[in-house]
């Protein structure tokens, strides 16, 4: 196999707190703009309250054991959910702008609706607290707004995942499943025009912390869920789902990502901590298509927007990649590496912005100790831009050694020339002459060619 690309960053920005999680605006209006959410451990810092005693009948009361005792509290979830802008023209000359910072729980998920709810580009957006809250584009400003909050569950629970039903199939009520971190799926009906959230149904998935769950997109009566006891599970909500329609085992460990294909009907693919990417076919799932290693553990899969076929994976401890899989997915190939982060690599998505022929070339990144943000090239983009610059080369090239066999053949019709003159036979000279002659009809061709394969990629 040869080696991925390597894009460079184009630019970053520290996001102070820890970022996870990142997604681009998916509508032409706001293709430029997308969500970066943070999670950072706080201590926290209100006064230590005395530990609640009970004092002995027999306890004399002018003990000196009266200092009060410190209790440990627990750590604090903070979050910021960021909105930055793409601005610049050149790939040389984007730049990150950060519009809009706002203070939140612990952000563990986000999801963009692809369906406009009420008009407004809205997002979801899963925390620590268990909270699930829905954010609106509402003004030319680019500032997001949030339009209703729904707590899921207790403070003591997390809301760790979170899918929107509509992704392929508009809906006049989407739905949003969300999974917990007690091993719960909740339901909730989204009614667009009070924006108001209803639990619809909840059931115990899992015994253990249920990571990542993911609608099936061509019928969102499915649902695929996966956990902490690395078990990837599927549920039809026309059945009783207190039992799973399938429980696989292909993991090895806790499964955490899940992303049905948007663009192929059949095709499902799910990440675990074991660093495997899996792909399925929805109608057998008795065991997956293919088996791709990325190294450090598998966070988060987003299939490219507008190809069935591409993959971007958020690997952890390895980086950010992007894979090929080819016609029957039976080979997934790592064609593009993003390394440049020094921590975990979790948040990663595809731009939406339109360009030629359907290829998307932004990526973000972000990383979770480092606090950074990247954005770079894509390896569509990226692989482009290195066939232009080698075609460009090649040109130069061709032309350079044209117009030198073009000066040879003049300096040696010259030379034939001053020995007829001085009677001397100039066989050999000529035969060269023919040899040098032949040599340029094949460059002249062999630059026609080159020049229409540069017009091509432009």
């Amino acid at each position: 196999m040869s080696d991925p690309f390597s894009p460079t960053s184009l630019d970053s920005d520290d996001t102070i707190y820890s970022a996870d999680s990142i997604e681009f605006c998916p509508f032409q209006s706001h293709s430029h703009l997308f969500a970066c959410g943070t999670y950072q451990l706080a201590k926290d810092e209100s006064e230590d309250e005395p530990a609640p005693t009970l004092e002995p009948a027999d306890t004399d009361s002018s003990s000196d054991d009266d200092e009060p005792v410190k209790v440990d509290k627990p750590m604090l979830r903070l979050g910021r959910l960021l909105v930055y802008a793409i601005e610049g023209e050149a790939d040389d000359t984007l730049k990150l702008n950060n519009l809009e910072s706002i203070e939140t729980a612990a952000i563990l998920d986000m999801k963009w609706s692809h369906q406009l709810i009420n008009g407004n580009p809205t997002l979801g957006v899963a925390d620590a607290s268990g909270d699930l809250s829905l954010y609106q584009l509402k003004s030319a400003s680019n500032e997001l707004e949030i339009v209703t909050k729904y707590q899921t569950n207790t403070s003591s629970k997390l809301a760790l995942s979170l899918d929107w039903s509509n992704r392929v199939q508009t809906s006049e009520q989407p739905q949003i499943a969300v999974s917990l971190s007690n091993g719960d799926i909740t339901i909730l009906d989204l009614d667009p025009t009070s924006s108001t959230l209803t639990e619809s149904l909840t059931w115990h998935a899992h015994d253990f912390e249920a990571w990542i769950v993911g609608w099936n997109y061509h019928d969102t009566n499915v649902l695929y869920t996966g956990a902490d006891d690395s078990r990837l599970k599927g549920w039809d909500r026309r059945m009783d789902c207190s039992y799973a329609t399938f429980t696989s085992r292909a993991h090895q460990m806790g499964v955490c990502s899940i992303q049905s294909n948007p663009h192929d009907e059949h095709t499902l693919a799910t990440g675990s901590y074991d660093e495997n990417v899996l792909i399925w076919d929805t109608r057998s799932m008795r065991q997956p298509l293919s088996t791709t290693g990325t190294g450090g553990g598998v966070w988060r899969l987003k299939w490219h927007p507008a190809r069935k076929d591409v993959l971007l994976a958020g690997s952890m401890h390895n980086g950010f990649h992007v894979i090929n899989y080819d016609e029957g997915w039976s080979t997934g190939t790592i064609g593009s590496s993003f390394m440049d982060h020094a921590s975990l690599a979790y948040g990663t998505d595809w731009s939406y912005a339109p360009t030629k022929g359907n290829e998307l070339p932004l990526v973000a990144s972000c990383s979770f100790y480092d606090h950074l943000l990247h954005l770079c090239l894509s390896q569509h983009e990226a692989a482009k831009a290195a066939a232009r610059a080698k075609a460009k080369a090649s040109i130069t090239d061709t032309v350079e050694l044209i117009l030198w066999l073009k000066t040879e053949q003049t300096r040696i019709t010259r030379e034939v020339r001053q020995l007829h003159s001085q009677g001397y036979q100039t066989t050999a000279l000529h035969s060269y002459w023919r040899i040098l002659e032949k040599q340029i009809r094949a460059l002249e061709l062999e630059l026609i060619v080159e020049q229409s394969a540069n017009l091509a990629l432009d």
